[in-house]
């Protein structure tokens, strides 16, 4: 049995059943692509978890509301702060992250950077594009929000009370799999330094401000690699 193609639209806020939505021209585009026929029934999401079954209209650039799918909207959250990579690495780390279930990615601008996020801003429409294509491929109703690039203090200041915050580092004495196990039901932030690590300040700074310590392995590794095996770790638990 052939799978629901997916497709993303702008908005489905207070959508009925029989109301049509237009496609937007790139979904337009991958409607023809995939010689979808009118009738037709797809899946339509818009980002911020609302799903619909709908139909294809006659020229295919709109569809017609079935119903409405429920969704996992419950479900505990998920953050990602972490030193920005260069160049092409970003595109990886938005991408896979948006399939591992990341609710929001988070720049984290730290003493050994390389790379100063407000310098790419005008990347961030094509890294948004990136989440939204990286959700709609993999099954999510929400895509991923990148946001402004801010310190560890800031980070750490403007989290929940309730978020339990994780700093990736090797110094700890703990592994991940363990702190992740011990509170498995909560919402998360996960914080990745750049591959020169946090600095000894930076790392006293985030204790000291609640962050609890893990540790991911001995090899150095790349930013994005180390960013995607934190949330598949996060998960999977």
């Amino acid at each position: 049995m052939a799978r629901t193609r997916r497709f993303k639209v702008d908005s489905l806020h207070n959508a009925e059943a029989q109301a049509p939505v237009t496609l937007p021209e790139a979904q337009r585009r991958h409607v023809h692509v995939l010689r979808l026929k009118p009738g037709d029934e797809v899946e339509i999401f818009d980002g911020e978890g609302r799903v619909w079954c709908a139909r294809l209209d006659q020229d295919r650039s709109r569809v017609f509301l079935i119903e409405a799918h429920q969704t996992d909207a419950d479900r505990p959250r998920l953050i990602l702060a972490t030193a920005w990579p260069k160049g092409k690495r970003s595109a990886t780390l938005v991408e896979k992250c948006a399939e591992l279930g990341v609710d929001e990615i988070v720049p984290l601008r730290c003493a050994r950077s390389v790379v100063n996020k407000d310098a790419e801003g005008s990347g961030h429409e094509r890294l948004c594009r990136i989440a939204a294509e990286a959700a709609k491929q993999s099954g999510r109703t929400e895509v991923p929000v990148i946001t402004a690039d801010c310190t560890i203090a800031q980070l750490l200041d403007g989290l929940p009370v309730d978020t339990h915050t994780i700093l990736v580092d090797p110094r700890a004495d703990t592994s991940l799999i363990d702190v992740l196990g011990a509170r498995p039901v909560a919402d998360r932030c996960l914080m990745v330094g750049p591959e020169g690590g946090f600095t000894e300040d930076e790392y006293r700074e985030a204790l000291g401000l609640g962050a609890q310590p893990a540790q991911l392995g001995a090899n150095v590794l790349r930013v994005e690699t180390a960013a995607i095996a934190v949330c598949a770790l996060a998960a999977l638990m």
